[in-house]
């Protein structure tokens, strides 16, 4: 019996986990909304066993009600494979290939896990240390402190503005490019993007608070 029991616990768990892929891959949460979320746990947990029973009832003759006792067994199995799957998932987050990682995490934990959360700060690629580059050129012409909000009265303005806006959008499409693919991105690289993104929006908002047209 309990051979049965851990074989249908563990068909049991890679079908909710294949679940959970595709309902995300459609677009929606990877467990059933919260009115059928209660209903979707009783009977994920009761009725295997009882129809288990069923069937062995139905080859052995032996009473239905020996599918009762088979719950709690059948619950403590199930949630010992829970407990090890949240277990696994952080590795499978470190070592899986990227372009399954995301997957494999979200099928064994109901979550693929914050982008930003890396078992380590890895190195700026090329390419996004050229785009950090370009960011730092453009956002060292807008000094800091008490003479920002001035800025946006200079000769220039619009001219330097729009060249960090250039910069910080190609920072940030390499930064989205490499997380499509499943690459951590450095943590250096996402601040400078970030930094100049929130300077970019401040000083827009100064110059359509000081009504000049082109932020409108």
């Amino acid at each position: 019996m309990s051979l049965q029991l851990l074989v249908l616990a563990i068909v049991a768990m890679s079908a909710l986990a294949v679940l959970r892929v595709v309902r995300v891959k459609m677009g929606r949460t990877p467990h059933p909304d919260e009115w059928a979320r209660i209903p979707f746990i009783a009977a994920f947990l009761v009725l295997p066993p009882i129809l288990l029973s069923a069937v062995v009832q139905a080859q052995t003759g032996s009473s239905l009600m020996r599918g009762v006792s088979w719950v709690l067994p059948y619950i403590v199995i199930v949630g010992g494979l829970a407990i090890l799957m949240g277990v696994i998932a952080p590795l499978v987050g470190r070592f899986a290939p990227p372009s399954v990682r995301s997957s494999l995490v979200l099928a064994l934990s109901a979550s693929e896990g914050d982008p930003d959360r890396v078992p380590y700060d890895p190195p700026v690629t090329a390419e996004i240390a050229a785009s950090v580059a370009g960011v730092d050129r453009a956002n060292a012409v807008f000094p800091r402190g008490t003479e920002f909000p001035g800025q946006v009265e200079r000769e220039g303005f619009r001219y330097a503005w729009d060249t960090l806006e250039a910069a910080t959008t190609t920072l940030e499409g390499r930064i989205a490019d490499d997380r499509r693919r499943g690459l951590p991105v450095a943590a250096a690289a996402r601040s400078v993007a970030a930094d100049a993104r929130s300077r970019l929006d401040t000083l827009h908002q100064l110059a359509l608070d000081r009504g000049q047209i082109w932020a409108t």
